[in-house]
C-alpha cells in the first residue's frame, strides 16, 4: 500500500544551526514528498523569519531548546500562530513541558528519520488545529460572559435610576434594541455609558 504524499503546497520552514544536520533533514523531507521547504540556521531571529516566510509548519532541530528560543516560540504562538515540530536530544520532562508551554505542537526526541517525519508533521498540524478550535471556543464564551455582565449592569442601572423591576428593565433594554435594530449588548453599553456621563 502506497503512503499518501503531502500536498505540494504545504510550506515548511526548517530551522537548524547545524548545516550538516539541516541538509540531512531537508533531504528526508524531500524524500517524504515535501517539496516546498525553506531552510535556515536562524534560531536568533526565529519570530521575524516566521512572520516573513509564513510557513504552514515550522520544524526545529536542536540538541536542547534554550530559553530565548522558547521565548520566541511564545511570541510566534501569540502573534503569528503556526504549528511547530521540535526534534531534540533533551528528553528531560521539564524541558518537554517548557517547549509545549511555549507553543511546540510535537516534541520528538532523538534524531530524525524518514519514518518519523510525516507523522510528526501530521501530529503538529492536528494538535495546532485542536488548540485553535479550543481557543476560538474559549474566546466565544468569554465574549458571551462579558456581554452578559454588561447587560446585567445596564439592567441594574435602569432599575436604580428609573425605579424599575428587573423584568421591566430587561424589557426596556430589549425594546430599545428592537427599535434601533441593534444587538442587546450594544444597547447595554450605550446605557452604561450614558449613566457614567
Amino acid at each position: 500500500m502506497a503512503i499518501p504524499l503531502p500536498p505540494p503546497t504545504l510550506k515548511l520552514m526548517l530551522v537548524d544551526q547545524s548545516s550538516q544536520r539541516r541538509a540531512i533533514l531537508e533531504k528526508i523531507l524531500r524524500d517524504n514528498g515535501y517539496t516546498n521547504v525553506f531552510s535556515t540556521s536562524g534560531l536568533d531571529d526565529l519570530f521575524d523569519l516566521v512572520a516573513t516566510v509564513k510557513p504552514d509548519v515550522v520544524l526545529i532541530e536542536l540538541d536542547s531548546p534554550r530559553r530565548d528560543t522558547l521565548e520566541q516560540l511564545r511570541e510566534i504562538r501569540q502573534r503569528q500562530p503556526t504549528p511547530v515540530v521540535m526534534f531534540a536530544q533533551d528528553q528531560d520532562a521539564q524541558t518537554v513541558h517548557a517547549a509545549v508551554d511555549s507553543g511546540v505542537c510535537a516534541y520528538m526526541v532523538d534524531s530524525v528519520d524518514r519514518v518519523k517525519v510525516k507523522p510528526a508533521i501530521d501530529l503538529a498540524m492536528a494538535t495546532f488545529a485542536a488548540y485553535r478550535r479550543l481557543r476560538k471556543e474559549a474566546d466565544k464564551y468569554r465574549t458571551q460572559l462579558d456581554s452578559r455582565k454588561d447587560i446585567d449592569l445596564a439592567k441594574a442601572l435602569l432599575m436604580r435610576h428609573q425605579r424599575l423591576g428587573e423584568g421591566e428593565a430587561h424589557r426596556m433594554l430589549r425594546k430599545m434594541a428592537m427599535d434601533s435594530n441593534r444587538k442587546l449588548h450594544h444597547v447595554a453599553l450605550e446605557v452604561i455609558s450614558s449613566y457614567k456621563v
